[in-house]
């Protein structure tokens, strides 16, 4: 399932976040694939980390979110109950943080501050309930 965000979501979440340079490169990027999450985060995998991992018969995209509806789904809901929050109080930019060094330290490969920043959106635009109960495999 290819998820774009518009330019309108993409502005919307923009103002939101702090203003950094990993920020700025991941919405940057975002925008130049025409709001294509998985193309932009490919993209930018590659940049920082040389080669993406191959997985059998699943993209880079897919293995990475897999682990992270493990983490965010799972028995331990805080972290889903945090990206509820952020729907509902999208101003709360020390959220934002704590959800994307969250992101950071719970996956298996290598993920900056860029990387994470477009995971969250994938997460904000799908719904984090859809997310855990819909979009598995």
């Amino acid at each position: 399932m290819i998820v774009k965000l518009t330019t309108s979501e993409l502005e919307y979440w923009q103002k939101q976040w702090l203003k950094d340079e990993a920020t700025d490169t991941a919405f940057n990027l975002i925008l130049e694939e025409d709001g294509d999450l998985e193309t932009a985060f490919n993209e930018l995998f590659q940049e920082k980390n040389g080669t993406i991992p191959s997985f059998n018969n699943q993209s880079l995209w897919e293995v990475i979110l897999q682990v992270m509806r493990q983490e965010i789904c799972g028995e331990n809901d805080s972290l889903k109950s945090q990206i509820q929050a952020v729907r509902n109080n999208p101003g709360k930019t020390s959220i934002l943080t704590g959800i994307i060094i969250y992101i950071i330290e719970k996956c298996p490969l290598p993920l900056d501050t860029a990387l994470a920043t477009m995971i969250l959106l994938y997460l904000l635009k799908v719904g984090i309930d859809i997310f855990c109960d819909y979009t598995a495999n």
